[in-house]
């Protein structure tokens, strides 16, 4: 179970696992029957039923969960299907003119967004990098305080990279949006991460906030939620009162969490394609006398509360960063493989280990070589977002702690590097534990500059203004000229070097390489053979749950398969 657990599962399912799946897991033992295995579990003394407290839950479909990982799934899926019992209470003639008003220029499922964020306890929105998100969720504040004087709203995101991001967001908001004053002041002027917004506890999994000691906020937005693991999700929503709005935004194709679970992603994908809801296309067009295309029969109270944002503003029709995600998130190899050779965009295979080095040295050392020449903070930091290499793997001789390690090797054979202590000019940390003292978070990138009192590492402050530290008081880091592409979730830069290693690896996925081509805006180049690249599109990531039957077994014609019995 342990090491499921270790690969993102939430349970093991008995009646899906193989032979091939335990060698796979790095277990060599036999393989019991089904049957058998069943039921020697039910009569061990540690494994129970749903609601005993036993270390282990052994579900009626042959589930097998940590106690704990039982609870929070069970945990998560009762709180949705409470919240989707109440719908709040908004005028009609009201919302009406609000949406009319502030959603005029927006798209029909920004707007359909927007009203089942305002009608409703819970709004799941997801949509790929460019569909608008961020712009989205500034839009519904607006709407929720046009609509109430008493919405008090709090907003978070995983990692503190994503919560600055949102934050930024809200600030381009209030100079550039032109609404009622009234409006526009009352607009939330912070983001955090999720783990502060709950209070974090020194030396304990729990938080300040919880089921006893609920947060003041009566909307809780959450930005970047396909990083958010079960457990902290779990915590999240039991620490929101049952009558305030939740609404999680983030992309379903990407990356999941790092740690155990994929509960946007189940939340958002029955296994099937959504569409619209009818209840959705019925609300929306009371709302905006228009009508939807794209409804679907096929129902779950789930349904309602989920819409997925299509159109793109960032990448126009016909680019190649476009239409290449779009094939590698439909997992179609071969258009993936024809839009690389056609020249839409950069393609190469990976070098092998021999020339690996110097082709790297060709295509980034006049990269960072112009960023160790900076002096000045702030065109320092915005150099830091014009390009970054990504990596599939951390280690081996294609991973990011190798290709950091060359970069360094290349900067300072050519001189740039003068200085005796681990730290020179130009060198990129990131942050890889947060500190909530400094607030300084994990996945935070900033820059080193010799100043005239000595070594001086600067991270983007709240209003543009650089802020710095001495490397001494900083939390754990490292070099980031190249980042893992889990890393580099919640990031964007203008151009992108995507490296994928030579041999085939488990992490190699179809969702890595979206993510990884997604993060640039303007360009991305891919170092990858051929095969390689075709395996990593034709596999998909899987995590082993029960939260996606459970909430969407009346759509997907099955029995429940709640873990309430």
């Amino acid at each position: 179970m342990s090491r499921f657990q270790a690969d993102g599962h939430v349970c093991l399912p008995l009646g899906e696992i193989t032979p091939g799946t335990l060698v796979a897991a790095g277990i060599s033992r036999p393989l019991p029957a089904r049957t058998t295995w069943i039921k020697k579990l039910r009569e061990s003394g540690v494994v129970g039923r749903p609601n005993e407290f036993r270390p282990l839950i052994l579900d009626e479909a042959a589930r097998l969960y940590l106690q704990r990982y039982w609870a929070y799934e069970v945990d998560v899926m009762r709180d949705i299907s409470n919240r989707l019992l109440t719908k709040q209470s908004v005028g009609q003639t009201s919302l009406k003119q609000q949406v009319e008003y502030l959603f005029a220029q927006e798209s029909k499922l920004q707007k359909l967004a927007a009203i089942v964020a305002a009608t409703s306890n819970v709004c799941v929105i997801s949509g790929a990098p460019g569909t608008g998100k961020t712009h989205t969720i500034v839009m519904i504040c607006m709407l929720l305080l046009a609509l109430s004087a008493d919405s008090e709203i709090a907003l978070a995101a995983p990692t503190g990279k994503a919560a600055a991001r949102l934050k930024e967001a809200l600030a381009r908001a209030r100079t550039s949006l032109k609404f009622p004053e009234g409006i526009a002041k009352r607009l939330p002027g912070d983001a955090t991460t999720i783990q502060r917004l709950l209070g974090v506890i020194a030396d304990s999994t729990k938080f300040r906030h919880d089921r006893e000691h609920l947060l003041s906020a009566n909307v809780v937005i959450i930005d970047e939620a396909s990083m958010v693991d079960l457990a902290l999700l779990s915590k999240l929503l039991e620490a929101i009162p049952p009558q305030a709005r939740v609404i999680l935004v983030g992309d379903k194709d990407q990356l999941a969490s790092v740690e155990a679970g994929s509960a946007f992603r189940d939340i958002c994908t029955p296994g099937f394609a959504v569409g619209i809801s009818e209840n959705q296309a019925r609300s929306f067009e009371r709302y905006t006398g228009e009508k939807l295309a794209g409804v679907t029969s096929r129902q779950a109270s789930i349904h309602d509360a989920v819409v997925e944002l299509r159109e793109n503003f960032r990448f126009a029709v016909g680019s190649g960063i476009g239409e290449l995600s779009q094939a590698v998130n439909r997992g179609d190899a071969a258009r993936a493989n024809a839009i690389l050779k056609s020249g839409k965009v950069k393609w190469r295979p990976t070098p092998s280990v021999k020339t690996f080095e110097q082709e790297l040295r060709g295509r980034v050392f006049h990269r960072f070589k112009e960023l160790c020449a900076q002096t000045d903070p702030t065109k320092a930091l915005a150099r830091l977002n014009e390009f970054v290499v990504l990596c599939a793997l951390r280690r081996g001789p294609f991973g990011a702690e190798t290709v950091n390690t060359l970069i360094e090797r290349m900067l300072f054979e050519a001189g740039k590097l003068r200085t005796m202590n681990k730290y020179f000019s130009g060198q990129p940390l990131m942050i890889v534990r947060n500190d909530y003292n400094l607030e300084l978070f994990n996945g935070d990138i900033g820059i080193t500059l010799l100043q005239p009192d000595g070594w001086r590492v600067f991270f983007p402050g709240e209003h543009g203004e650089p802020r710095s530290f001495a490397p001494a008081r900083l939390p754990e880091h490292e070099t980031a000229f190249a980042l893992t592409v889990h890393k580099s979730q919640g990031s964007e830069f203008r151009e992108v070097l995507v490296i994928l290693p030579e041999e085939d690896a488990p992490v190699l996925t179809r969702e890595l390489i979206y993510t990884a081509v997604t993060r640039a805006r303007e360009d991305v180049e891919i170092w990858a053979g051929e095969a390689i690249l075709d395996q990593t599109i034709n596999r998909k990531v899987r995590r082993s749950s029960g939260l996606r039957d459970s909430l969407w077994a009346e759509a997907s014609g099955s029995k429940s398969l709640t873990l309430l019995a």
